[in-house]
């Protein structure tokens, strides 16, 4: 297939879901909180139900034609029993709640595992449901008046904010001769953080290339300091008598308390030949710092997020890092 072609085939590949997408809105609530009702089930004979229905078809003709009763019998039973089978189909989904669907931060490339929260509030149960993604299915059922999570991976390759694909919820209960399905749309976009460098070159001594890190001291600490002049008010446990004897002057000793050292992550000069490689670099530094219990500061020109070393600062950071206009 030529380009053109190809290109061709995709705009209108495109254009049609575009349509399909804003059709199914139409028809009724398609984010959750939702509970599947007739406008948002739809439903189609399978493959196996094709050929079963031509067969039930061939009887009927067959029977009618040799004006067999038995077989006009056999063949309205057979076609009872598949209708039957679309209602059970049909009421498997029916009044189906999907509660909410979200997903955990991940980096980029990694699959994000969206979680489908469902409730059966109904008297009978629902088995061979099936969610479906544009990637993934997931098989599982449920017990009457029961709550269930299902999990589904989602492939991610930027960073930022991805909006899912809509899923798909299905069942081909209870003879496989029909399938019922609904779609629905995740209520929140996932958040995509920017991929770590691999490997990563190790935390800058200076912060991001060139500057310097900084070192906290507090007063009124442990470590030995500094001599400095008597004051008032000084007391006298901090009096150094010896030195004080030998420079014919009254000195005091000083006390501080040395914090750790805070790093400069800086995206303006953090390694990397464009954008992308300098976040992904950050993106490491930031994780490596965490790990080690470092605190940081992290300097994005337009923002600096800082000091931290927990979970928190580590979270914003690598929001703010996938957040960057690309």
């Amino acid at each position: 297939m030529t380009p053109i072609a190809d290109r061709i085939r995709h705009s209108w590949r495109a254009a049609f879901r575009r349509w399909a997408d804003r059709w199914i809105q139409r028809r009724g609530p398609s984010k959750p909180p939702l509970s599947l009702g007739y406008r948002q089930i739809f439903i189609l004979p399978t493959g196996f139900g094709w050929i079963f229905g031509l067969i039930t078809l061939a009887m009927l003709m067959g029977s009618l034609n040799f004006n067999n009763n038995l077989g006009l019998l056999t063949a309205f039973m057979v076609a009872g029993l598949a209708v039957n089978g679309m209602l059970v189909a049909f009421n498997t989904l029916h009044g189906l709640t999907i509660r909410h669907c979200w997903a955990a931060p991940v980096f980029a490339g990694e699959p994000a595992r969206l979680r489908v929260s469902l409730a059966n509030d109904d008297t009978r149960p629902r088995p061979g449901l099936s969610l479906r993604s544009p990637t993934d299915k997931v098989n599982f059922a449920l017990d009457y008046d029961q709550n269930h999570e299902v999990d589904i991976p989602i492939p991610t390759s930027q960073r930022g904010w991805m909006h899912p694909p809509r899923l798909r919820i299905q069942t081909t209960q209870p003879l496989g001769l029909f399938e019922a399905w609904s779609w629905f749309w995740p209520e929140q976009p996932i958040l995509v953080w920017p991929r770590p460098a691999q490997p990563a070159p190790p935390l800058p001594v200076r912060g991001g290339g060139s500057q310097g890190h900084r070192t906290v001291a507090e007063p009124q600490g442990e470590d030995f300091h500094s001599l400095r002049g008597w004051r008032e008010g000084d007391p006298l446990h901090l009096v150094a008598w010896k030195q004080s004897q030998r420079h014919q002057a009254l000195l005091s000793r000083e006390f501080r308390q040395e914090q750790s050292e805070i790093l400069e992550l800086n995206l303006a000069l953090a390694p990397g030949k464009d954008l992308e490689q300098r976040i992904s670099v950050l993106t490491a530094w930031v994780l490596m710092a965490a790990r080690d219990q470092r605190p940081w500061i992290l300097d994005l020109g337009s923002e600096s997020l800082g000091p931290g070393s927990d979970e928190s600062h580590r979270n914003t950071c690598l929001r703010a890092l996938a957040e960057l206009p690309k």
